[in-house]
């Protein structure tokens, strides 16, 4: 038999059993897999994994480098949401907003560090220099007896707003180089003290012209100063000194004549506007918030070491530490904004109607359309040259131009009032009133 090695006979009585064992067989097919058995019970849970270092504060200060600059939500992502990242990145495809011109003391990334430093460009003609540079005076008087700016000196080329425009950052405290950031450790280059100041370009009179010695602090030096604020106002006004910009024969030659965008600080201060003679004008309590444009527009991120919003944004929950029963969710607070934007848009359609505004870039610089009245884009309105029926330049006596300048003023802050509103409301009154002899529809009363 094949694959049989031995073979055992045992007799068992009458029974004969035979037992034979062989060698192993082939390997048969595999069966199917059986069910699945019974889970068994959870094993104990494992030791902690090491805390991974992402930049978050210990007990000895900043373990890394991510926080509070880089990584997702940190500073700089919060940058790249603010106007000074967007308007930067447009910014470096036009021509002319650096360079030697007056435009790189704000756009430039090393304009403010220059400006307050003093190193800064001032004409070979001038006769009476700049008042405070390093508090942020622009303008001064030339040999002529004309109000000239001064120009920027450094070697930027495009306009890039960076952390080292407002912060003093160097060897010693740069992250970069100490390979941690220290809270406190990135002070501002403005000075932000009880008694420090920024000056807006509006001269308190024309007894002689001296530039801006205006401040900002509604008593003096010593109280009502922005702090922390002062590094927003180096830039965010007007540029021109309305003391002496608005004189008595006014031409509209130009589509750019009037403040510069962005000059909430004129607003805020109270200041800036063109003030019609016999009135007075003041403020509301927004002026005296302590730390100013900081307090609203860089609240502390909790979750971001307590470092301030670089997104800049306005915050809605600090206007309701004030306005406590306010439930909205927008700034229209006390119906404020909704009051400005309709006087704002009255003003528009009178100053329209005598042929004083445009959107247009080029001549014959079309009046606004209907569309355009009705858009409530008040900021992109500009000032319509040659506005005669002859196509000649209009030209404005001292009480008109100052309606022209108080529209743009109000309407280029882009905050419908928020800044200042008893401020604004008052500057807008007055100029209706002034341009049509009528007292405002949307604005019955003029606030005091």
């Amino acid at each position: 038999m094949r694959g049989i090695s031995w073979c055992v006979f045992v007799i068992l009585g009458t029974l004969g059993v035979s037992a034979c064992t062989g060698g192993k067989g082939d390997a048969g097919d595999k069966g199917e897999q059986g069910p699945v058995g019974t889970p068994g019970p959870q094993g104990p849970q494992g030791d902690a994994g090491a805390t991974p270092d992402v930049g978050l504060l210990d007990a000895a200060g900043p373990t890394g480098c991510t926080a509070p600059c880089h990584g997702f939500g940190n500073v700089v992502d919060q940058w790249k949401f603010s106007k000074h990242y967007i308007e930067s990145t447009i910014a470096a495809d036009e021509p002319g907003w650096t360079g030697s011109g007056a435009c790189g003391g704000c756009h430039a990334i090393d304009g403010i560090p220059r400006r307050l430093a003093g190193t800064v460009g001032v004409a070979a003609d001038a006769g009476v220099a700049p008042v405070d540079v390093p508090k942020g005076h622009l303008n001064y008087v030339n040999a002529t007896g004309g109000l000239t700016e001064i120009g920027y000196s450094g070697p930027g080329t495009v306009a890039v707003i960076h952390c080292t425009t407002c912060h003093d950052f160097n060897p010693g405290n740069d992250p970069h180089n100490t390979g941690k950031y220290i809270p406190g450790s990135a002070p501002l280059r403005v000075p932000a003290g009880a008694a420090d100041f920024s000056m807006i370009e509006k001269t308190p009179s024309d007894a002689g012209v001296d530039g801006s010695t205006a401040t900002l602090s509604p008593t003096g030096v010593s109280a009502g100063n922005f702090k922390q604020g002062n590094t927003c106002v180096m830039c965010h006004k007007s540029r021109k000194d309305v003391t002496f910009y608005i004189t008595g024969a006014n031409k509209m030659n130009s589509a750019y004549w009037g403040p510069h965008e962005g000059p909430q600080a004129d607003v805020y201060s109270g200041k800036g506007g063109y003030h019609f003679p016999g009135q007075a004008y003041g403020n509301s309590v927004h002026t005296t918030i302590a730390s100013a444009c900081v307090s609203c527009h860089m609240q502390p991120v909790a979750s971001n070491m307590g470092v301030p919003d670089h997104s800049m944004h306005p915050a809605l929950a600090y206007c309701v530490t004030c306005h406590t029963t306010y439930t909205g969710t927008n700034f229209d607070v006390q119906g404020g904004q909704s009051i400005v934007r309709a006087t704002l848009k009255e003003l528009e359609a009178a100053l329209n109607a005598k042929g004083l505004l445009t959107r247009g870039s080029a001549a014959p610089y079309p009046a606004l359309t209907a569309l355009q009245l009705a858009d409530g884009n008040f900021e992109q309105d500009k000032v319509r040259p040659g506005s005669n029926p002859d196509g000649t330049d209009q030209v404005l006596d001292s009480l008109t131009a100052g309606v022209v300048y108080n529209y743009l003023i109000i309407a280029r802050s882009k905050d419908f009032g928020v800044h200042n509103p008893t401020y604004a409301k008052q500057l807008l009154w007055d100029s209706i009133k002034q341009l049509t002899g009528a007292n405002p529809k949307s604005l019955p009363a003029r606030p005091s």
